[in-house]
């Protein structure tokens, strides 16, 4: 595996490359968590989910973004949406015929639906979100982020809001996306799995053919993406390979 770290890309931002060996064809961009306050790209897990992927054939880019409580909304998005851009311009090849797929874990799935929803922060930047091969979410919060509610509205963070904070908001009959794979857990945050049953049931309620595999896995908030299994992997790696092996191209389940 080969290792670029610290590229910038954007607003004093940087963001980890990891390369396989050999050939690769397919590019994950993936935003770590933290509540938007925290996290950061080079976390141990998210180091090692990179070279799970990587090892597999996949292009990587872990990436960093502005947080709380310096940043302030959309900082994060519009950072996001860059990183986008960016590896989609050195990844993909000028003929943009490599796939490109968009991941994130907590805040940064949730930064991930903004993207896919909202479809104004990619579009700024040249980027049709429709043109993405895939989105890869892992206990995502589709309402309002409760550290938006908190820094933002100065409001209790345990409120349940669908606003222009949260990724629901933008889900319509105009809405369009590719492929989804969603991912939360048992024993995950207060509401949840609640919040991820309602997103596949939204979507389903405007979108019946959208291609999107939701999977509840075992453990807390974040387990599959954090914890090791007894094989020495992560599920959600697992789960989000095999998910990606299934379009055909790219790198081998």
């Amino acid at each position: 595996m080969k290792f670029y770290g610290d590229l910038p890309y954007a607003n004093g931002q940087t963001l980890d490359v990891y390369l396989p060996d050999g050939e690769y064809t397919d590019t994950v961009v993936y935003f770590h968590g933290g509540g938007l306050e925290g996290g950061d790209k080079r976390d141990f897990y998210y180091a090692d989910i990179a070279g799970e992927f990587a090892s597999r054939g996949y292009a990587f880019l872990s990436v960093n973004y502005r947080k709380y409580p310096e940043a302030k909304f959309p900082d994060y998005l519009e950072d996001a949406a860059l990183s986008v851009r960016y590896a989609k311009e050195r990844f993909c090849g000028p003929d943009g015929k490599n796939r490109l797929y968009v991941a994130g874990q907590s805040a940064g799935a949730w930064i991930a639906l903004m993207l896919c929803f909202d479809r104004s922060y990619l579009g700024r930047v040249g980027v049709d979100p429709a043109g993405i091969d895939g989105w890869m979410i892992d206990s995502a919060q589709p309402t309002s982020h409760f550290n938006v509610i908190r820094y933002e509205c100065g409001a209790d963070s345990r409120l349940q809001r669908i606003d222009r904070y949260a990724p629901l908001y933008y889900l319509d009959e105009n809405t369009r996306f590719s492929r989804m794979l969603l991912v939360w857990y048992e024993d995950d945050m207060p509401c949840r799995p609640e919040q991820n049953e309602l997103l596949v049931a939204a979507i389903r309620q405007f979108l019946p053919d959208a291609d999107v595999e939701h999977r509840r896995l075992a453990g807390g908030h974040c387990h599959g993406s954090t914890e090791k299994n007894e094989d020495g992997k992560y599920d959600f790696a697992e789960v989000a390979l095999q998910w990606l092996a299934k379009a055909g191209k790219g790198g081998e389940a």
